[in-house]
């Protein structure tokens, strides 16, 4: 039987989970632009962000739990300058224990919902690595599409340079 994934904003009690669930999955995961040396965050500093996050209202950050641990996150920041505000950035991330449970469908589901609820944001762009074919295709299946493909825009676990992919979502 699947355990219920269960998601709400960050808060900042959660700043002591959240660096440990980030700076694990920047272990784990070649994909991400953060690795091992983790998030480089104290509680302090997470708690304070997380509460900027709240009052911002072009922000958000999602938890997604299974048996109350930290099974993914999502984020989208935005800046606050007018000209700009209506275009947000999104970060997702899915511990290594919980891929292919749907974490991540379930954390897209709720940051769409608040996108067309809070009615800000207008443009919504993230960055994956071009090897990255099932983040890819997970995000075509939310509607993002495929702007532009950044030669040499990270680098593998190797040090190769490789390509990324930057992809919108017109809101």
């Amino acid at each position: 039987m699947m355990s219920k994934i269960e998601v709400g904003i960050a808060r900042p009690l959660d700043s002591r989970a959240l660096i440990t669930f980030l700076n694990q999955v920047g272990k784990e995961s070649h994909f991400l632009t953060m690795d091992e040396a983790g998030i480089l965050m104290t509680e302090s500093e997470m708690a304070h962000f997380l509460v900027q996050q709240a009052q911002t209202l072009n922000t958000v950050y999602f938890i997604a739990r299974i048996n109350d641990e930290i099974a993914g996150v999502i984020q989208v920041s935005a800046d606050f300058h007018y000209r700009i505000r209506h275009i947000g950035e999104l970060f997702v991330a899915v511990g290594g224990n919980f891929q292919g449970q749907g974490v991540a469908s379930v954390l897209f589901e709720h940051v769409l919902a608040w996108l067309k609820k809070n009615g800000i944001i207008k443009r919504l762009e993230l960055t994956v690595q071009a090897r990255n074919a099932g983040a890819r295709h997970l995000y075509e299946k939310f509607g993002f599409q495929l702007e532009s493909i950044r030669k040499w825009g990270a680098r593998d676990e190797q040090g190769e340079l490789i390509d990324v992919c930057e992809y919108v979502l017109f809101i």
